[in-house]
């Protein structure tokens, strides 16, 4: 990414983190919020506080890592949206659409209700074995016989979405009356449950994630040429589907267990980054990544207002936002990466 690139993004994420910290049942000056983020990301009383106590609280301690939290599941969604489309080579393909959000979802709702702890990771490792076998059951289904298509692919994991989705809604529904928030956080998707420490567990997971991807950039440049071009080239197709398929469940599981299900992200941002930046993935990778972030935290500045004082969950914009989008891409026949 170039320099002047970087630094638009920074300066529009900049923007955007003020409009969000500033606005919600409480408002906040533009000016305010900069002297109370000035101040705490300094550590010292740059700007002498002119605000009531409970002001800088609820922009530091509540909104500060919804917006964060925002930022990298964003990011998350629109890297594995990036690598599912590079890998079935259909702009149609994201984690929400072919079930590997539900499955995490599934497992997420499972292992809060059964008590699975593994030392804190209990929900991610769930949310990781159910976006797996959302994964394999989708592949393996589209694969029968040998009459692979992209269209079947999407086919699939729409059934397989369904399907997981109703399993999380009855073990849901079967549940004790304590455990339903719970359960329906995880079936809708929200930043509700944002905190520090997930914070920094999930920068770390999509840091890790990013270096694999980048690493292999131009290989997944090369295989939306197709299987035998790809070959041709050197490429070792079965190892670049190996690492997008696990690379892809990994971050979705941890995603799914900060967030829920948060839809069709994965699938607007890599299509309207691939409009801007074209196929590149050491560019396009990058860019959707920014552009995710920024999508979720304005979409959950939107669910926190938009029924001022009662909250929306970001899922709910998200899929408001997405379903038209998606079906105007099945009416326009969009699914070639270079048109």
């Amino acid at each position: 990414m170039k320099a002047k690139t970087l630094i638009l993004f920074i300066i529009l994420g900049f923007f955007v983190t003020i409009f969000s910290l500033s606005v919600g049942v409480i408002n906040a000056t533009p000016t305010t919020t900069i002297k109370i983020l000035t101040n705490f990301l300094t550590n010292h009383e740059v700007f002498t506080p002119d605000w009531p106590s409970n002001l800088q609280l609820i922009l530091i301690r509540l909104r500060l890592p919804r917006i964060l939290l925002g930022f990298l599941v964003g990011g998350g969604l629109s890297l594995v949206g990036v690598l599912m489309q590079a890998l079935t080579k259909n702009s149609l393909a994201d984690p929400y659409i072919l079930g590997v959000s539900s499955g995490a979802s599934t497992g997420a709702v499972l292992s809060l209700l059964l008590g699975i702890n593994l030392f804190g990771y209990g929900t991610p490792f769930m949310a990781f074995l159910g976006a797996t076998l959302a994964s394999v059951v989708v592949f393996k289904i589209s694969n029968l016989g040998g009459n692979y298509s992209s269209t079947k692919l999407v086919l699939t994991g729409i059934a397989i979405s369904s399907l997981f989705s109703a399993i999380t809604t009855f073990i849901t529904y079967t549940a004790n009356t304590s455990d339903l928030y719970t359960a329906l956080f995880w079936i809708i998707g929200s930043l509700s449950g944002a905190s520090w420490s997930s914070i920094k567990v999930l920068t770390l997971v999509l840091i890790l994630s990013i270096i694999i991807t980048i690493t292999f950039n131009k290989e997944l440049d090369i295989i939306l040429l197709g299987e035998e071009t790809s070959k041709i080239l050197g490429v070792n197709t079965n190892m670049i589907r190996v690492v997008i398929i696990i690379t892809s469940t990994f971050l979705t599981g941890f995603l799914v267990s900060m967030s829920g299900v948060i839809g069709f992200v994965g699938l607007i941002i890599p299509h309207i980054s691939r409009k801007i930046v074209g196929s590149r993935h050491k560019i396009l990778i990058p860019v959707s990544i920014f552009l995710g972030g920024f999508f979720i935290i304005l979409a959950d500045t939107v669910a926190r207002v938009a029924l001022s004082p009662t909250e929306l969950p970001v899922g709910i914009i998200t899929s408001f936002l997405g379903a038209p989008f998606f079906l105007w891409i099945m009416k326009n026949k969009i699914y070639n990466f270079n048109r």
